[in-house]
């Protein structure tokens, strides 16, 4: 997935969850943050950000942050591009897939993917890392574990997949300190027969892309 046009701007600060005011080109602006975790050290004051501007009569914002950095690395702000990058990927997981639905409805929850009618699949958009371990989530989810909660009944095969947004992380554990009952229900999820993968991306002022499988740890 390519990145176009982007352009450095400073954080001034952050507004409620999805309102970003920066320091662009010396004029304080709106941006759009298209995420809702905490994004600790990688969205502060002074924080360095790469934006693009969005020719939109529709939106509030004319710009929306697409990068951040920490430790010297690249992390893609976008939570919803999880899917897309799993979509992209899906030939290296173990399945051939025929059919492909999107926002599945299953016990009244919306799940990102069904595989051929039997693959119930969640995905996860993951940019904390600490000493290289990916955590989700970086911010109390209820909807997260609900989630994987009713996936627990599907009978057929269940996935929930890990998107590290960023290429610094050789594992992924569900982030037990912050919020557990997300861990308690992957721990159940496991037990029920569910799947866990997790990769890391490249990520780069041009473009993310997948860069390697990594460990899920439950």
């Amino acid at each position: 997935m390519r990145f176009e046009n982007l352009e450095e701007a400073k954080v001034i600060r952050r507004e409620k969850r999805f309102r970003l005011y920066i320091n662009y080109k010396g004029k304080e602006i709106l941006s759009y943050l298209p995420n809702p975790g905490r994004l600790v050290g990688i969205i502060y004051p002074s924080a360095t950000v790469y934006i693009i501007k969005k020719e939109d009569n529709f939106r509030q914002t004319k710009f929306e942050a697409v990068l951040g950095t920490q430790n010297g690395n690249f992390v893609s702000l976008n939570a919803k591009l999880a899917n897309n990058i799993f979509e992209e990927n899906l030939f290296r997981f173990p399945v051939r897939a025929k059919e492909l639905r999107k926002e599945f409805n299953y016990y009244g929850k919306r799940y990102d993917f069904l595989i051929n009618n039997k693959i119930l699949v969640e995905v996860k958009s993951v940019t904390l890392v600490e000493n290289h371990i990916g955590m989700f989530p970086d911010a109390p989810t209820k909807r997260g574990a609900e989630h994987l909660e009713f996936m627990g009944d599907w009978i057929f095969e269940k996935w929930v997949v890990f998107v590290v947004q960023r290429e610094d992380a050789k594992i992924v554990k569900p982030n037990k300190e912050l919020d557990k009952r997300f861990y308690k229900a992957t721990k159940n999820l496991k037990e029920k027969g569910g799947s866990f993968f997790a990769f890391n991306c490249y990520v780069d002022l041009n473009q993310i892309e997948f860069k390697e499988f990594i460990d899920v740890q439950i």
